[in-house]
């Protein structure tokens, strides 16, 4: 077995001598370390008691220069190659840990080592999964982050009697019953809860439009604290009517997480309003009620 350790020494390139170093060792020489030296293209045996961190580098180009001459290469088995256009060669030292009956001139099996970090796409980490390598605001960056932000929800407008899910508004022509009285639209139970006179607005007429108008011309006798329980009483009103109306109920279930928009011109708190910036409450009761009638824990 061989225990290794690798220092890497980065030296110009070689300049033009004719003589080999006289020695990159010691004067002792007792079972000096073998190292293999390693440059891109080739490989060389040295032996030596010095540390490769005090070899001088100007030595080793001088070292690789006369290995590769006619001369070397005739009496080498193993075909050498000369290093090319290399601005600044690179050698990798490794101390080799021999056997007793190994000699330098018979070292183990080269098991050559990349020293570049390949990076291209699809490369496979150590656990077998790819990976790439994002750049920040890089093409590339952005789509992952478009990836991982949450999807836009689907949204689903109401409002206009000849567009789909008007059943949605308060003006759908669906009764409702409530504490033993017919009410004809949820337009008709939410007017009633605001105004004192609830059986007036439940039978003043069939239309909503009605309704309204009644209780905002009997407008001193609105409760005082409407402003505060008009959502609640909402939520109230729609939960009457879609539990009493099983296709409304299933239209409502159909839409999945959409969001849903009153898109109202006139109304900015429980439509959208003329700026479609409005609050959009009637929107909200409907999902509520959409979570709490699915079981969401609402």
């Amino acid at each position: 077995m061989q225990s290794r350790k690798t220092i890497t020494i980065v030296t110009s390139p070689p300049s033009a001598t004719r003589s080999l170093p006289a020695s990159l060792t010691s004067p002792i020489t007792k079972q000096a370390p073998l190292y293999r030296i390693e440059e891109r293209s080739r490989t060389i045996y040295v032996s030596s008691d010095d540390d490769p961190s005090t070899w001088d580098p100007q030595r080793l180009n001088k070292m690789f220069s006369e290995a590769g001459s006619p001369e070397q290469r005739s009496a080498s088995s193993e075909p050498m190659r000369r290093a090319k256009s290399y601005v600044d060669t690179e050698f990798i030292i490794t101390e080799e840990s021999a056997s007793p009956e190994e000699t330098p001139r018979s070292p183990p099996t080269r098991a050559r080592t990349s020293i570049y970090n390949a990076r291209r796409p699809g490369v496979k980490s150590a656990s077998g999964v790819p990976t790439t390598n994002f750049v920040p605001g890089t093409p590339q960056a952005r789509l992952r982050a478009l990836a991982t932000q949450p999807a836009q929800r689907p949204r689903i407008l109401f409002y206009h009697k000849h567009d789909p899910h008007y059943g949605f508004t308060n003006f759908s022509a669906h009764p409702v019953i409530y504490n033993g009285k017919k009410y004809p639209t949820s337009e008709h139970l939410f007017q009633s809860f605001k105004a004192g006179f609830p059986e007036h607005i439940r039978t003043c007429s069939e239309r909503p439009s009605v309704a309204f108008s009644e209780a905002r011309r009997f407008q001193p006798e609105v409760r005082p604290d409407w402003k505060q329980v008009n959502i609640e009483k909402m939520d109230e009103a729609l939960f009457y009517k879609f539990t009493q109306h099983p296709d409304l109920l299933q239209e409502l279930l159909a839409t999945g997480d959409a969001e849903l928009i009153e898109d109202s011109d006139k109304d900015a708190f429980w439509g959208v309003g003329v700026d479609r910036k409005g609050r959009n409450e009637l929107g909200k009761c409907l999902e509520r009620l959409r979570a709490k009638l699915r079981g969401d824990g609402c």
